[in-house]
């Protein structure tokens, strides 16, 4: 039998059919590979609750985006204060609305692996410790002004991986998503996989093992790219 795998998946947004697809054509085998999730399930998309009942049939750990913020966010105000954007982001959550919020309150900001660190959006340069990393910085950062006030002025200032040294976490591979205008990302030390599914583009994974990546074309476009 092959080696375990690992299976780093990048935003979903309710794509759930083209999660399901990713897993049967990757083979995966629960209780034998591993799956993982860089956040960013809900929002956008038609099928969040489908996606998130996947990822826990197959035992995936997931980092915390920042959507996922905003439905915990949404969640702790008063339904006279939530948006109509808040009020899709807990409906898209179903019947089991309580069990969800529960369940993504609990997920990580990263998750540190011998080899890897993922992470929803990026790591904070200048810090070696992500653990010390702002939470704002991990779940939304794109590019780095010096000071993370602005994190995305692309075109004016440099990605943040082009910002950090080879200490601490960042010796590691780093393994992110949330820029789904930047596309793929493949660079020695750092993986980006947002490739823009819910926008009609595709669903990307990467397994370190094999080192490849794995693409599934979107089967329609579901949200305008915002």
């Amino acid at each position: 039998m092959k080696k375990p795998r690992r299976l780093i998946v990048g935003d979903i947004h309710g794509c759930a059919d083209e999660l399901a697809e990713l897993l049967f054509r990757f083979k995966f085998m629960p209780g034998y590979d591993t799956l993982f999730s860089v956040g960013d399930i809900i929002g956008k998309g038609p099928k969040a609750r489908e996606a998130l009942e996947l990822l826990r049939q197959f035992g995936a750990r997931i980092t915390l985006g920042n959507h996922e913020q905003h439905l915990l966010n949404a969640a702790a105000l008063s339904p006279a204060k939530r948006t109509e954007r808040h009020a899709f982001y807990l409906a898209s959550l179903g019947k089991e609305r309580d069990y969800w919020l529960d369940q993504i309150s609990k997920w990580p900001l990263y998750i540190e692996e011998p080899d890897l660190i993922i992470v929803h959006a990026g790591l904070e340069p200048g810090i070696a410790d992500p653990a010390k990393m702002r939470p704002k910085v991990l779940q939304n950062i794109r590019t780095w002004d010096g000071t993370g006030d602005n994190m995305n002025r692309q075109g004016e200032d440099p990605p943040w991986f082009e910002c950090l040294g080879t200490a601490g976490a960042s010796a590691k591979t780093v393994v992110f998503g949330h820029w789904a205008e930047r596309g793929l990302v493949d660079l020695p030390r750092f993986k980006g996989l947002d490739t823009g599914c819910v926008y009609g583009k595709e669903l990307t994974a990467w397994c370190p093992e094999e080192k490849k990546f794995h693409h599934i074309p979107a089967r329609k476009a579901y949200a305008a790219i915002d």
